[in-house]
């Protein structure tokens, strides 16, 4: 008699038997119903197997499985995938039939004829397994899709143990998980159809490699779809599903052969297949087409750091989940499908240009960002560099120079005399002139309370000192030959003129913040507001490319700015639409100003600092641009736009302050460094060759210099931004942006023009700075006139008299001259 302590460690075992035999005697049962009924079975102990198989779970919860979500050009070709588990769910009908015939052929050839448990093959493993050896065989398909299933769940929540478990073969945990096995299988086949079952096992399955599903094997394995799989690849990969790591055909190739072969010779003798058909199956080579997916972006080629920031803009933006966590699993486990604002052309273009103008393997790095305007869709993004985790090497590394240290890139650079648009802007906002005359000594040497931030003066011991960096001056002369010529002292002297707090918030309003937080001087609270101080002006606050293309872009529409924006649509696995980030399209700055900074840049181009570049690439486009070069040449830049396109090249070394002078690039050393030495070529070898393959047309800018288009009108007053047909509060932003005063009217007028409600009138279309507007509201439409008395018999040889003659129902709209932009 076996001791008491051997005894009492059976007892579990037989309890697990006992319910094995209480499965096996209800065996017919078991594919109608989740509970097993106390009479199928007899004796106390299968009674209490009974018991025991009743009170476990039925329902195996939530099968969704973990899929690949893959990210595309703008043109819908794919870009790169991002998973936990490389896998992509497909239908029953999309999965080739002779792969069904292979998997069930040497897995489960009774599948479609028994329950969700296999009676006699549980009898079999009662038989084998009763001497006390681990549980063997007797599962079904379903109940490996139920395992399955189990391990995956568990990975997803982050759970060791209970994928463990999963899996268990041994002992008392083997049988009981086991027994788990086919309670959940019978809730499974009351719930699914067997072909969804049989398609969601292949979806769910090990393929080795860090593949899973058979629509991922077929595209890894053969680079070809599961439904387009043929009788030996099919064979194959049946094969693989025992042992994904013994029958791997990439390691051994021989072995996953032989395994193939079994799978043939059983789809032979099941009568899947006839003689010829396996012979000329057995006799084909492994056959493998790979087509390896790296993980994420570093399969995204040039767009690679594009990609990474497509990856944390969904793992960063509300619109795609609540937490950070959510965000994440949506993305590597949802099976999303992001087509982004990317053009392959442009984007190719663009990389070619950075590695011509700075050859990759060198100290010396450039950077290219290129955005459409009226959309802000990112067009490009590129660098000298690969990208990879493994920075030891030169020219390699996951850091992106184009965005902001959140989004991936650095502390940000400091941008030069790119900048100086931006307090042009505000100059015109203020009611100047492109023609009013600005003092532009070569040196300067001023107090800080000679600038004022806030309506505040500056406070500083020291004065603030500058001078002229890629053009030298002195005496004096008009904005625009200051902008077309970069001159550092005449932008010093727009900037004592004006608030710099107001060219903090022309800038800011056009999408151009630090590339990281900092202390804000005047708050002393950490933010990404710009450093407010004499050198603003002339570009030494941190940023980084993509934002000056954005803020180029709303010059280049008129005002318009699209916050810079990665993504066109996202879908979930079923094909549902996400919400993606809006790119916000607002207008910040009034039209005629936009129209003469890009007249002023224009300048630039033609007869300024820019003079000698690209002429030959842009073919004869017309262009706005401007150089920046930072001190002692530590960063250069080139920003420029067309009609069509606007980006921004930068040039710089990858780490630590210093000068570009001298300094050896592509192979030569170079002397004095500007931003129209290299960054320009560069800018203008990508825009010119991406229009040109684009066959864009040759779209012309409204030239500021136009009448009726200048800043300020013939008598010397300021032009009133026309707001009429706008809402009173878009209307009150406008002209208030413009640097007016805002009243409205009790009153309301008719027009057949003008929605009621809406500006119908506005009092003025010159006037000084500061004046106030008085905005009219429509009424609507006038009452329709009253008809006129038709004549009778005996007047119809008489003309009726006419109605007294009323003044126009339009006679207010048509007092106030249209603007000349309308």
């Amino acid at each position: 008699m076996a001791p008491r302590s051997t005894q009492h460690a059976r007892r579990p075992v037989f309890r697990l038997l006992a319910a094995f035999a209480a499965v096996s005697a209800a065996g017919g049962v078991l594919s109608a119903g989740l509970v097993v009924p106390a009479v199928a079975a007899t004796g106390s102990l299968t009674s209490e197997g009974v018991d025991i198989f009743n009170e476990l779970p039925g329902d195996l919860g939530d099968r969704t499985l973990s899929e690949a979500s893959t990210i595309t050009y703008a043109d819908g070709t794919p870009m790169a995938k991002v998973y936990d588990q490389n896998r992509s769910v497909v239908a029953f009908d999309q999965i080739a039939p002779v792969m069904r015939d292979a998997i069930i052929s040497i897995e489960d050839d009774r599948f479609y004829s028994h329950g969700a448990v296999d009676v006699k093959g549980i009898a079999r493993a009662l038989v084998s397994n009763a001497g006390g050896g681990s549980t063997q065989g007797a599962s079904t398909l379903t109940q490996q899709f139920v395992k399955n299933v189990l391990v995956q769940q568990a990975v997803q929540e982050g759970d060791s143990e209970a994928a463990a478990a999963a899996v268990e073969h041994e002992g008392v945990d083997g049988y009981a998980r086991k027994l788990r096995e086919m309670r959940l299988a019978v809730g499974v086949e009351k719930e699914m159809t067997k072909d969804e079952i049989l398609a969601g096992y292949l979806n769910v399955s090990y393929f080795q490699n860090n593949v899973y599903g058979i629509e991922a094997a077929a595209q890894f394995y053969f680079s070809k779809s599961a439904a387009d799989l043929t009788l030996p690849e099919s064979a194959l990969l049946a094969g693989m599903v025992q042992n994904p790591a013994a029958f791997n055909p990439v390691k051994y190739p021989e072995a996953s052969v032989k395994r193939r072969n079994v799978v043939l010779s059983r789809m032979l003798e099941l009568g899947k297949i006839d003689q010829p058909t396996y012979d000329a199956a057995v006799a084909a080579p492994v056959g493998l087409v790979l087509n390896p997916s790296r993980q994420g972006c570093l399969s995204a080629g040039t767009a690679a750091y594009f990609c990474d920031y497509v990856v944390r803009v969904v793992e960063s933006d509300p619109a795609f989940g609540a937490t950070p966590e959510d965000r994440r699993n949506l993305l590597r486990r949802g099976g999303l499908t992001i087509k982004t604002t990317l053009n392959p052309v442009i984007q190719d273009i663009t990389q070619k240009a950075v590695n011509d103008g700075v050859n990759p393997g060198q100290e010396v790095r450039s950077a290219a960002s290129y955005v459409q305007p009226g959309t802000g869709h990112i067009l490009a993004m590129a660098q000298d560099t690969t990208y990879s985790p493994d920075e030891d090497q030169i020219g390699f590394t996951t850091l992106n120079y184009n965005v902001s240290q959140a989004m991936g890139g650095g502390i940000g650079l400091q941008q030069g005399s790119t900048f100086k648009p931006f307090t042009l802007a505000t100059w015109l906002k203020s009611g100047r002139s492109l023609d009013s005359v600005v003092a532009s000594p070569n040196k300067g040497n001023d107090p800080y309370s000679a600038f004022t931030a806030c309506g505040q003066k500056l406070r500083g011991t020291k004065p603030y000192t500058y001078g002229n960096s890629e053009s030298s001056s002195s005496g004096s002369m008009t904005v625009r030959q200051a902008t077309a010529n970069s001159v550092n002292t005449a932008f010093v002297s727009m900037e004592k003129q004006l608030d710099i707090c107001d060219i903090t918030a022309t800038a800011q309003s056009l999408g151009v913040y630090k590339a990281s937080p900092s202390k804000n001087f005047l708050t002393g609270e950490e933010s990404l507001d710009l450093d407010q101080n004499p050198s603003m002006t002339l570009g030494t606050n941190l940023v980084y490319p993509l934002e000056i293309a954005g803020a180029y872009a709303a010059f280049a529409a008129e005002g318009t700015f699209c916050k810079p924006t990665a993504i066109l649509e996202a879908v979930d696995t079923n094909g549902n639409p996400l919400q993606v980030p809006s790119a916000d399209c607002k207008q910040v700055l009034d039209v005629n100003v936009a129209r003469n900074v890009t007249e002023a840049l224009r300048q630039g181009w033609t007869n300024g600092t820019a003079r000698r570049v690209g002429k030959s690439e842009m073919n004869g486009r017309q262009v706005a641009s401007k150089t920046g070069t930072t001190q002692d040449s530590q960063n250069v830049w080139f920003a420029a736009y067309t009609p069509r396109l606007a980006g921004v090249v930068w040039v710089g070394h990858h780490q630590g302050v210093k000068s570009l002078n001298g300094a050896r690039i592509n192979g030569r050393r170079v002397g004095k460094v500007y931003g129209a030495t290299i960054p320009g070529p560069i800018w203008a070898e990508a825009a010119g060759g991406s229009l040109a393959a684009l066959n864009a047309p040759k779209l012309t800018f409204t030239d500021g210099t136009n009448d009726g288009l200048r800043t300020t009108a013939p008598n010397g007053k300021l032009r009133v931004p026309s707001v009429v047909g706008r809402s009173v509060s878009s209307a009150t932003a406008a002209l208030e942006a413009a640097g007016f005063n805002v009243q409205v009217s009790r009153s309301r007028v008719s027009s057949t023009r003008v929605d009621a409600g809406l500006v119908a009138a506005q009092s003025a279309r010159t006037a000084a700075a500061g004046a106030t507007i008085t905005l009219t509201r429509s009424s609507g439409a006038p009452p329709a006139p009253r008809p006129t008395a038709t004549p009778t018999p005996t007047q119809t040889s008489q003309a009726p008299s006419p109605e007294p003659t009323q003044e126009s129902p339009d006679a207010q709209d048509t007092q106030e001259t249209p603007d000349d932009d309308e």
